[in-house]
């Protein structure tokens, strides 16, 4: 029997269904054959290479300190040989160190600890003297001192010297040139006023705030300006980048001028904690190549920092004495202040107190003395601890003789340079060269008297250079980890030694020891990303001269003049004689090259791009200028330039590689001078596309015959990239044809051979695996591959990054027309500001308030009252025909006069409108009324091309999306036989909603995934039959014949001489679709797994912390503290013995399995037993079923759950039972959903949102009456407080609330792992309905665990 197979992807589940070519669902002992299929979604790596990352840095901090010892091991051993071991045992308790000494630094009874602090009392004390005084100091002293600088280096973002890290100039003039260049502004500023902005900003007496203020007024905005917007728009620009210097919060939005919507937090500072953490690294997608402008600006802020840390110091420790002198003199005369004026208590709570109040002096500094005693306190910011302080010095009345000291005080809260700390965030601005500097001067003085440090080893190097390098040296990236221990097992290790090098390699032996150009070739093989097209390609560097052509074009091809597609030889002229001679082609220098053959063109006449081109030819440009001249046209120049870029691309900074490399190959090619101008040139990032897609593949146009490769096919055409994919070229078939030939035919099916090396994210992975392992089991039950397989894949949460409204249509509105003309301002915004922000909810009454209240084809006024009525003699109209485009945005709606409306035809716009209404609609633009693309739908000349109709169809049909494509491509390959359709989301939503009437709820249960699964079957099927799976081919044979794509259901469709669909309203195919909807005998399963990854919760527990697990082996937990909450691997059922008096009772468990344990077993099978006697103190135990998944499935008591967890008393799970409704108590749920997503900050209203007291009542009795009958066995069960409690929530009059408590009571009946809610709304509890089951009563229940298939076809029980 031939079947069809739908599936509907997400990134956490996946709907399926078979049915008959009559849309009957297939049966399989006696089931139905559908079903739902739920997972965890995938996380990406980015956690854990996080943490990988800081794992590194740490151990090789701690090499570095390794080597140093080594460095001074023997010459420390004549002096004190048990240093390094007291040093290196300085945390341990007396009584566990090797070595039983009280003070860890000196042994001696005449100097001790206690002296070396009362002499050095911060290491920056120690490190000046051993600067400032070249006569014998003790090694102990240097070696401390050394320790330190190279332990805390500082970062290696700056190149150069300290000059270079400390030039102001440099930075100011590359950021500023660069924020004029990129956002193509003119803003100058005068050399005598760049002296003044380095001062300001060094000013401490001004607030940052006042410091921005005066820094926007040295620039020279005024230059050049061609109107008040553009005016504003450069004071918009200059006054955000000041904010931004001071460490104030700045808006990106104004920056860049650019909308809100681009980013996830368009305001914040450098100084915020997140910025690091999320926002710096979200810039990167959300700014793409203008990111590195961010780092600019920061440079800037990050220099006024580090200029206030020196003071004008050459050393950092001279700098860090003064701060340590200052803060002790702020703190003496802080003291002497608050004790004299305010109260014991006061003071008391501010300098002795353990952070109660989170901005007292403790928790400024981090510590508190109590009782000879130092006791760490968790830090406030300095930003709560000025505010603290500002707020008690304000109240005190001070005697005349302390005025000058409070106001200095009171200054320094605002201008925040009290009290200044030794360690801060503000460190993490300082560049490694600042410390060098202090290295070499203590090295320079230490070897006057430590002869050790000018030995030298066998190969010439003395320990005073490897100190030197031990500071410097850092692995490059692209050589990556130095132990090639674990290389043949498979480990991430690609480095390659020269040859005959073995031993250990050093930071001083590094360049001896490995080789770098063919590590760096082993390391480009292995990590360049693969083409989105072509399997296994290495991609194209994104600034490679082919690339940025291939962006370039693929943009200009859209160009479009007065509704129409460009000419390829005007592409090809703008191409030569704009991008070819800018770095930035802007929509006016497009419009003034096109005026000088088009003199009336206007800007609205262009379409098709966004205000500026975002592409260019940078990289063309940098080479043809700086480097090579005219010799770039060269091809044997360009393939030379091709392979520079990407060294560029692949080394960063790494200059001196770079130069090594490129003099190597092109040695005879370039000059000393142009190789110097290479090294100049900074690129980074990949493409998605390798060269071999771009020319290697050569396709045909189906309608000329012509063959070429895609670049030539972008060039000699006006189509863009996704218009050569389509079915008018045959560049589809040859890549499927070139990735068969690549992958061949799959053997076996399974993880490692289908999933595990695509180029996809965890969650489209994951999603792909579950659908295939869905797929064969349907093919194993029905004995043979489907006929069709249906697939719609959802949006994973990047793709939904959708441009959202921030603002209401209301304020929206108000903003557009409080930039109108007086008269026009005073007429409407009285009016929109009247109205509810619901009444904007009405496309009719919004799209009135965009037209300015004129009919859109006429001009007529509109009379406002007749509009809201329903018999109106105003419609809503489609720019562009619903039957020709389903498109139902605003953009392709306007507001008209019914008789317009009547005798418009179904193409586009009558001429005559177009000629008598384009200077209205110009106002509406020009005012921001309309979108651009409104109006150029609305300018659209001439009837709809061929081209144009078939794209309309293909939108519907085809999917562009590479997590489809890379579903699809997997598909193709496994089921050779089958005919895969993709079907689009908004037709199957369509066909809800317009042909059979039943809307989905999402909030109800999880049954929708199936039912949309289905619906994929017989909504793809019918398109397919229609349109055939090439619409170009389609609307060419049936170009004279009439279409709707808006009524595709109520007409009989036919494949040949079979119906696909029959429209009979009764007896036809849409009953048996309804039928088949109605029903909820769905299946239902999750995947159960066991859990890998973090051993447990990595934050470390304090002593006293409830800690068990030690940071270290034999390290005492009550002592050292360590890492709680284990990760639970599995579960296991256990028997053991439990003493109840004199008696011993046999008892059974389930307990988790902690990850760390699980890892043991495959070398120590009894661990997991010792686990249970040694941990947890279990006696006699057995094991009775040694692996329980994670989300298995249980029954208990006939009640299905899933095992989520445990704690010390109970296991944690979840629901199981997916919960039905009638009809009208699921459109109730759906009603109340569609409010509460809508966040509205307004009343529900019963008229408007179609939801009363009446249905709410009945619905929480429904409710009710579930909870108590069908899952009456639910643990946690409230049905009784409900019961109790339902006169309350009749009584209420607040639609609002009761809408929120059935939402909140909906969770109690979910399937998610969420199971806890509020029913406050009633007067019950706030978080009540947690399902968990207490260990010792669990075993009593009748306890089953269900083994499910893939498909929940196949199952079996297991008693437990």
């Amino acid at each position: 029997m031939s079947y069809y197979l739908g599936l509907d992807v997400g990134s956490a589940s996946v709907g399926w269904a078979v049915c008959n070519k009559n849309y009957e669902l297939c049966k399989f002992k006696g089931k139905d054959m559908w079903g739902i299929r739920l997972f965890e979604n995938a996380q990406t790596a980015a956690t854990r290479r996080e943490k990988r990352a800081n794992r590194r840095r740490l151990q090789r901090r701690k090499q570095r300190i390794d080597l140093l010892q080594e460095i001074f091991a023997e010459e420390m051993s004549k002096v004190d040989s048990t240093f390094f071991i007291r040093l290196n045992e300085s945390r341990l308790y007396l009584e566990d160190k090797s070595e039983k000494f009280l003070y860890p630094l000196f042994k001696e009874k005449e100097y001790t600890d206690l002296d070396y602090y009362k002499e050095y009392p911060t290491i920056f004390h120690l490190r000046k003297e051993l600067i400032e005084n070249d006569t014998f100091h003790d090694i102990r002293l240097v070696y401390l001192a050394l320790h330190h600088i190279i332990k805390y280096r500082g970062h290696f973002l700056i190149q150069g010297d300290l000059d270079s890290a400390k030039d102001f100039f440099n930075t100011f003039n590359t950021a500023l040139e660069a924020l004029c260049d990129e956002l193509e502004v003119d803003i100058t500023i005068s050399e005598k006023n760049k002296a003044e902005f380095q001062t300001m900003l060094r000013n401490k007496n001004l607030s940052k705030s006042e410091k921005a203020k005066k820094l926007f007024l040295l620039f020279d905005i005024n230059n050049n300006v061609e109107n008040k917007n553009s005016l504003k728009e450069k004071e918009g620009i200059v006054e955000q980048l000041c904010k931004f210097i001071v460490g104030n919060k700045g808006d990106l939005t104004k920056l860049f001028l650019m909308n809100k919507e681009n980013f996830e937090i368009s305001s914040f500072s450098f100084t915020e904690k997140k910025y690091d953490e999320s926002i710096r690294e979200n810039l990167d997608n959300e700014l793409q190549e203008k990111a590195y402008l961010i780092d600019l600006i920061k440079s800037l802020h990050d220099w006024n920092i580090l200029a206030d840390i020196l003071h004008d110091e050459k050393f950092i420790s001279f700098a860090k004495v003064k701060q340590y002198e200052k803060h002790g003199e702020n703190l003496k005369q802080l003291r002497k202040i608050i004790l004299k004026y305010c109260d014991k208590k006061i003071y008391n709570d501010f300098f002795n107190n353990a952070a109660e109040e989170k901005g007292n002096y403790s928790s400024f500094v981090g510590n508190l003395k109590k009782n000879g005693k130092k006791y760490n306190v968790k830090r406030c910011s300095g930003e709560d601890f000025y505010k603290e302080l500002k707020g008690i010095l304000t109240e005190i009345k001070p005697d005349e003789a302390d005025k000058e000291i409070l106001s200095y005080f009171t200054k320094g809260c605002e201008t925040r340079n009290l009290l200044p700390l030794q360690r801060s965030k503000e460190n993490g601005v300082i560049p490694y060269q600042v410390n060098e500097v202090e290295l070499n001067s203590i090295l320079d003085n230490a070897i006057k008297y430590l002869d050790f440090l000018n030995k030298k080893d066998e190969s010439g190097v003395s320990d005073k250079d490897k100190i030197k390098s031990l500071f410097t040296f850092r692995i490059p990236y692209y050589v990556g980890p130095l132990s090639d221990k674990h290389r043949d097992e498979g480990a991430n290790v690609w480095m390659i030694r020269r040859k005959n090098q073995t031993g250990r390699i050093y930071p001083w032996n590094f360049e001896t020891m490995v080789d770098l150009e063919k590590s760096n070739q082993r390391f480009i093989e292995r990590m360049t990303n693969k083409c989105t097209y072509i399997i296994g390609e290495d991609v194209l560097a994104k600034n490679s001269l082919l690339y940025t052509k291939y962006m370039v074009l693929d943009e200009l091809n859209n160009l479009k003049v007065k509704g129409n597609k460009i000419s390829e030889s005007l592409k090809k002229s703008i191409y030569n004689d704009l991008f070819k001679q800018s770095a930035k082609v802007t929509g006016k220098k497009l419009l003034e090259y096109l005026r000088k053959d088009l003199p009336e063109l206007s800007k609205e006449d262009l379409s098709g791009f966004d205000i500026d081109f975002k592409s260019s030819l940078n990289s063309y440009l940098d080479f043809k200028k700086k480097v090579f001249g005219e010799r770039i046209e060269d091809k044997k120049v360009q393939s030379m330039i091709e392979n520079i870029i990407r060294w560029i691309t692949i080394y960063g900074d790494d200059k001196k590689m770079l130069k090594n490399v490129v003099s190597k190959e092109y040695s005879k090619d370039i000059t000393a001078e142009e190789l110097k101008n290479i090294c100049k040139l900074s690129y980074s990032g990949w493409g998605n596309f390798s060269k071999k897609f771009l020319k290697g593949i050569i396709g045909a146009d189906e309608e000329t015959g012509e063959s070429f490769n895609i670049i030539e096919a972008l060039w000699e055409t006006n189509n863009n990239l996704m218009q050569i994919l389509s079915q008018r070229f045959t560049f589809r078939e040859e890549i499927d044809t070139v990735n068969n030939e690549k992958v061949g035919k799959i053997k076996k099916i399974s993880y490692k051979n289908v999933v595990e090396n695509m180029y996809a994210s965890p969650s489209v992975k994951r999603a792909i695996w579950q659908s295939i392992q869905i797929a064969e089991e349907i093919k194993k039950v029905m004995g043979k591959e489907p006929e069709k397989i249906f697939i719609e894949m959802a949006r994973g949460e990047n793709e939904k990054k959708k441009k959202v409204r921030n603002i209401s249509r209301k304020e929206w509105l108000k903003s557009i027309y409080k930039n109108c003309e007086k008269d026009i301002r005073e007429r409407f915004l009285e009016e929109i500001e009247a109205k509810d922000e619901r009444d904007f909810n009405s496309r009719k009454l919004f799209l009135y308030y965009t037209q300015m209240g004129r009919c859109m084809y006429t001009g007529e006024l509109i009379d406002f009252d007749s509009l809201i009525h329903k018999n109106s003699r105003w419609d809503k109209d489609h720019i562009y025909p619903k039957s020709k485009i389903k498109d139902d945005s605003i953009d392709n709606f306007v507001l008209v006069k019914k008789r317009e409306n009547n005798e418009k035809s179904n193409e586009v716009l009558d001429a005559e409108i177009q000629t008598k209404m384009q200077p209205f609609w110009k106002i509406l633009l020009e005012k921001g009324f309309i979108s651009k693309k409104k109006y150029d739908r609305l300018m659209k000349k001439g009837d709809f091309t061929e081209e144009e109709l078939s794209g309309f169809i293909s939108r519907q049909l085809v999917e562009t999306r590479q997590s489809t494509k890379i579903l699809s491509d997997i598909f193709k390959l496994i089921y050779e036989k089958s005919e895969l359709v993709y079907v689009k989301a908004n037709l199957v939503s369509d066909f809800r909603h317009d042909t059979i009437r039943m809307l989905k709820s999402r909030r109800l249960n999880d049954y929708h995934h199936a039912k949309d699964a289905y619906l994929n079957i017989v909504v793809g099927n019918v398109y397919n039959a229609k349109f055939t799976s090439n619409p170009v081919k389609w609307l060419k044979e049936n170009k004279d014949k009439n279409y709707s794509l808006n009524k595709i259901f109520d007409y009989d469709v036919f494949r040949g001489k079979s119906k696909v669909w029959n429209a009979d309203k009764t007896e036809g195919s849409i009953k048996t679709v309804r039928q088949v909807m109605e029903s909820d005998k769905i299946l239902y399963t999750e995947h159960s797994y066991c859990a890998k990854g973090e051993l447990f919760d990595a934050s470390i527990k304090r002593k006293g912390e409830n800690s068990n697990i030690p940071l270290k082996s034999n390290l005492d937990t009550s002592k050292y503290g360590g890492y709680n909450s284990p990760t639970s691997s599995y579960f296991a059922l256990i028997e053991f013995d439990e003493e109840k008096g004199e008696k011993v009772n046999k008892k059974r468990n389930i307990i988790a399995v902690p990850l760390y344990v699980a890892n043991m077993l495959e070398h120590n099978p009894d661990a997991f037993l010792d686990y249970c006697m040694k941990i947890k103190k279990f006696k006699n135990v057995k094991i009775l079923y040694p692996k329980i998944k994670k989300n298995a499935l249980i029954t208990a008591d006939s009640f299905p759950m899933r095992i989520r967890g445990e704690n010390e008393k109970d296991i944690l799970l979840k629901n199981n039972l997916q919960l039905r409704l009638d009809n009208r108590n699921a459109e109730t749920i759906r009603l109340i959903e569609r409010f509460l997503n809508k966040e509205a900050d307004y009343e529900p209203n019963a008229e408007i949102d179609k939801i009363d007291h009446k249905k709410l009542n009945s619905l929480y009795d429904v409710l009710t009456d579930k909870l108590k009958t069908v899952y009456v066995k639910r643990p946690a069960n409230q049905y009784k407080i409900l019961e109790l409690k339902r006169e309350k929530f009749v009584n209420s009059n607040n639609l609002y609330g009761k809408m929120k408590l059935l939402n909140n009571i909906f969770t109690l009946l979910r399937c998610d792992a969420t199971n806890t809610t509020d029913l406050s709304f009633i007067g019950a509890g706030k978080n009540v309905g947690s399902i968990k089951i207490n260990k010792n009563t669990m075993c009593k229940s009748k306890l089953f665990l269900v083994n499910q298939s893939i498909t929940g076809l196949f199952e079996n029980r297991v008693k437990l």
